[in-house]
């Protein structure tokens, strides 16, 4: 058994995949299967072409910051909410199945958190008590999926509270 990231129990688990029906498509990133918003150090769509060198940031003091945000927005969301994230079990696609798992160990927790510039964001974790799903993202804007926005509020303020804005999607 893995203590940091073991296993919940079936009916927990059987409670989480009823309470989002959708989690396999968000999973998969499919971003319209349910409602969201954006989290990002941005504080508007960098939509004009003389922006986009902002999404050219690898290294230096502003990396060091952006990264610190998140890292900052993704501890305080340990700190006051039970993490449970996802995995696949199985070795195609088709016969794959999610399993549902806890972070029971925050400097783990932390470690898959870090954004390396080398590989895709990996962080996807399932909030229950906030009726939410968060999911990194490549261009230091990560999505918050969520059934109710009122109950995906306080995750939001945790965001607001280190440096990050709130944006709304177009669609």
């Amino acid at each position: 058994m893995n203590k940091r990231l073991p296993s919940i129990s079936p009916d927990l688990s059987k409670a989480i995949f009823a309470q989002f029906p959708e989690l396999k498509k968000v999973n998969e990133v499919d971003p319209h299967s349910m409602s969201r918003v954006a989290v990002s150090v941005f504080d508007h769509w960098l939509h004009d072409e003389s922006e986009w060198h902002l999404f050219d940031c690898f290294s230096g003091p502003e990396r060091k910051a952006r990264d610190e945000k998140f890292l900052a927005h993704w501890s305080a969301i340990y700190d006051y909410t039970n993490v449970y994230t996802v995995r696949s079990r199985g070795r195609w696609s088709v016969k794959s199945k999610l399993v549902l798992k806890r972070f029971l160990d925050k400097p783990f927790y932390m470690q898959k958190s870090k954004i390396l510039m080398h590989l895709s964001p990996n962080q996807f974790i399932v909030l229950p008590e906030f009726d939410c799903i968060y999911a990194a993202s490549w261009d230091d804007t990560n999505v918050l999926f969520f059934n109710d926005g009122a109950k995906a509020e306080p995750i939001l303020q945790l965001a607001k509270n280190v440096g990050l804005h709130i944006l709304e999607f177009d669609d």
